[in-house]
């Protein structure tokens, strides 16, 4: 095959998977303790399989979508418009879903993601190739530390610099009380200086008075980075904050399109975005979002759906490609599993995560794992 030829897919397939997570994560609107995941399958005339998936962190009491919501998109609507047709590219094949259907974000990244691998796999080459090639070969990957107690997160810290050599530590926020958080983290941040960087999260825990009231104190600790602080829609109230602190503010629910990541840049409402093709509507979606943050002068943070080893490699690809990736990444997504559905999972070294170099995604799946894995039948 030649990319002037285009690509033909024959079937869609998909199928509902929950893999537990190593331990519970703590977020700030509740306890997450799996993974629920749809894993896509496209295969084209020849037979040649392209795999992707999509990640719902927290389902619909979070993020407005269900796994089984994304599944319904992919079988009945997305998949149906697919089968027997021609598409020239990837961007043809992207802009398609997109007309398609309304949103549906993650349901068009996991087949988009899925239409990289077939491609890479068809031409013989690695997904990198089709993303303008790669910029840094090993990718900085962030851990989170979720125990919910100062001493359990100074120990988990500690066996991760030691397991792994991380060297930024990030802490869910905002659930509690904020005296006692800000205790936790002054601590937290003492115990690691000079050592590993802090970002929190907030996931839009907080009014714009209690982060005013706040920021002084984490700024005084040693923070370096704050992740969506208030409520997606307060633009205004993200601006007064960024105007106030010199810590990082990092964009991510805010960010659902492209129009909003230019609202967020022309508000002035963050220094920094976080990308996701799973909440960015895929692999293209997400290096737009980049581009507009970039020429606006925004630094750019590589973030995690908690996916697979599967799209973990997807957006690894992504990231590589990017010219600028000041804050690293948080592509830590396969040590909290138990299981993985790839044979040989990504996992950091030294701190560093190295780009997969295969052709398409560049992981194999693992199927009797995936097998077991399953929670329905193959669509």
């Amino acid at each position: 095959m030649t990319m002037s030829q285009g690509f033909v897919i024959g079937r869609v397939l998909a199928q509902r998977l929950d893999i537990p997570f190593s331990q519970p994560i703590r977020m700030s609107f509740g306890t997450l303790d799996r993974l629920n995941l749809l894993l896509v399958r496209l295969i084209d005339e020849n037979g040649i399989e392209g795999v992707g998936e999509a990640t719902v962190m927290g389902g619909p009491y979070w993020g407005g979508e269900s796994i089984e919501a994304v599944e319904a998109a992919v079988v009945k609507y997305l998949g149906p418009q697919l089968i027997g047709q021609r598409f020239r590219g990837l961007e043809e094949f992207s802009y398609r879903l997109s007309k398609t259907v309304k949103g549906n974000a993650a349901a068009r990244s996991a087949l988009e993601m899925a239409a990289f691998d077939l491609v890479g796999k068809q031409l013989g080459v690695s997904a990198s190739a089709l993303l303008g090639g790669r910029c840094r070969d090993r990718l900085q990957v962030a851990w989170t530390l979720s125990t919910g107690s100062e001493g359990g997160d100074i120990a988990e810290g500690e066996r991760a610099i030691q397991a792994r050599g991380h060297t930024r530590f990030k802490l869910k926020f905002g659930s509690g009380d904020p005296d006692a958080e800000l205790l936790r983290v002054a601590g937290i941040a003492e115990a690691f200086r000079g050592r590993a960087s802090i970002i929190l999260d907030i996931n839009q825990g907080w009014d714009l008075g209690t982060a005013l009231r706040y920021f002084p104190v984490l700024e005084e600790a040693g923070v370096e980075c704050i992740e969506q602080p208030l409520a997606a829609l307060d633009l205004h109230g993200a601006a007064r904050l960024k105007a106030s602190t010199s810590m990082e503010i990092i964009a991510d629910e805010v960010l659902t399109d492209l129009r909003s990541a230019f609202e967020v840049a022309t508000a002035n409402a963050a220094s920094a975005v976080s990308l996701k093709p799973n909440r960015d509507g895929g692999m293209l979606a997400a290096k737009r979002v980049a581009t507009v943050a970039s020429a606006s002068g925004l630094k750019i943070y590589g973030g995690t759906a908690l996916e697979s080893s599967l799209g973990t490699a997807a957006s690894a690809l992504i990231y590589a490609s990017l010219p600028s990736l000041q804050l690293g990444t948080e592509l830590f997504g396969p040590l909290r599993l138990q299981a993985d559905i790839v044979k040989a999972p990504l996992l950091p070294i030294d701190g560093h995560l190295d780009v997969p170099t295969g052709e398409g995604l560049g992981v194999v799946l693992d199927e009797d794992l995936i097998r077991s894995l399953s929670v329905d039948v193959l669509h």
